[in-house]
């Protein structure tokens, strides 16, 4: 309703509103929610899973849970904030299950870890559209990102175990 108000009022005509519109914008987020969906129906999720917890054998679920969160969070960044809660949700879910501690705590790992997009311009759509126009770089994304992202993973790791008592 803002473009429709803006093309309306003339502040935009509407050759300047479609340049707005960028369809790798629009492809990376199907593209991302297509794989998703697949690794879940496929069992690729549960393969995931299993694999991970093989790789932390005997770990603490405060371990697991921290390194849970940092893979999310890279992820973010390579599929899209949305691809990858679709996609680790389920396995949250599974190695909760599997550790047999509270499954919130892994649920919140993927909330924000998933909205840790902060390191590359294909992570967010927002990124997307403010790289052109702002004449930002991949490395200006990466430069301010990733120590964004090391602090929310220091934080969540240190605050959660406390609070869910892992």
């Amino acid at each position: 309703s803002g473009a429709s108000a803006m093309v309306l009022s003339g502040v935009l005509n509407v050759r300047q509103a479609s340049r707005g519109f960028d369809l790798r914008i629009f492809m990376v987020v199907a593209a991302a929610l297509a794989m998703a969906q697949a690794m879940s129906v496929t069992g690729g999720a549960n393969l995931v899973t299993h694999s991970f917890l093989s790789l932390f054998d005997n770990a603490s679920p405060a371990l697991i849970l921290s390194a849970f969160f940092l893979l999310c969070a890279v992820i973010t960044n390579i599929l899209s904030n949305n691809a990858t809660a679709v996609l680790f949700t389920p396995l949250a879910l599974n190695l909760a299950d599997s550790l047999n501690v509270d499954p919130m705590a892994f649920v919140l790992a993927v909330i924000f870890a998933a909205n840790c997009s902060f390191a590359t311009p294909i992570a967010y759509q927002t990124n997307l559209l403010v790289m052109t126009p702002g004449n930002l770089r991949f490395s200006d994304f990466a430069r301010g990102g990733i120590p964004l992202i090391v602090l929310l993973w220091l934080t969540y790791s240190l605050f959660a175990p406390w609070y869910f008592g892992l």
